[in-house]
């Protein structure tokens, strides 16, 4: 069962070819091109889950560009090999990943979940971080109606005291005893989120910045269902 295309595009793209039987194996359909306007051109008609990019290929950056306009969100895998040159800036800048050449079937599968993980990861921030701002909307305006202009210069914690007053009112709409937790998971999801995010799934690193052990995250992210990318080996 197909669970992600991938897009590849290399001026060489024989590499690919043994592996993609089992990388079908593990889900994922793979399409090769040799061709950049090709690319943007499957880019724009199949909803990729990802894309391997050759470095030779990716020049200054706007070919990767025009592939994430093709196809918003598009997770980008640099693929590079050691006689090419360094990354240009704007490269690393688009860059999601990097693997290197020559390659073999575990080393790309791993490659494309962690990929795909951190995607995933992002994507459920940037909805925590949508409802976050949807909840926090009202309170922007301090009390203001459409009509009048938001106050400047309110701070986090005057934004934060006036949504809580807001809520506690209504506590049959939420069970009364539940405000508490209610609040405090929601905050606390989304920081793991956000550091899990920042840090690439390292969860070593996640701890020491949230100043906990690393049992402790383990539980936390299983407790809120936050997924922890695989790292490579």
């Amino acid at each position: 069962m197909v669970q992600a295309k991938i897009l590849v595009l290399d001026s060489d793209t024989q590499p690919y070819e043994p592996l993609k039987s089992g990388l079908a194996e593990h889900g994922y359909e793979i399409h090769t091109t040799m061709k950049a306007m090709e690319a943007l051109s499957l880019a724009g008609a199949h909803p990729y889950q990802a894309a391997l990019v050759s470095l030779s290929m990716a020049q200054d950056g706007d070919l990767l560009l025009g592939l994430q306009a093709e196809c918003p969100g598009l997770p980008l895998i640099i693929v590079s090999c050691p006689e090419v040159r360094p990354m240009p800036p704007p490269v690393v800048q688009l860059a999601d990943n990097t693997v290197g050449k020559p390659f073999t079937l575990d080393t790309l599968r791993l490659m494309l979940d962690r990929t795909l993980e951190l995607a995933l990861l992002r994507s459920r921030l940037r909805r925590e971080r949508r409802d976050w701002g949807e909840a926090l909307a009202p309170l922007a305006t301090n009390g203001a109606t459409a009509d009048e202009p938001a106050p400047i210069g309110a701070s986090l914690d005057e934004v934060l005291v006036q949504k809580l007053r807001t809520i506690v009112p209504n506590m049959e709409v939420l069970g009364r005893g539940t405000l508490y937790r209610a609040v405090l998971s929601h905050v606390e999801k989304l920081l793991l989120s956000v550091v899990m995010a920042e840090c690439r799934g390292n969860q070593v690193k996640s701890a020491e910045i949230l100043g906990i052990n690393r049992n402790t995250l383990r539980k936390k992210l299983r407790e809120f269902g936050i997924t922890s990318p695989r790292r490579n080996p």
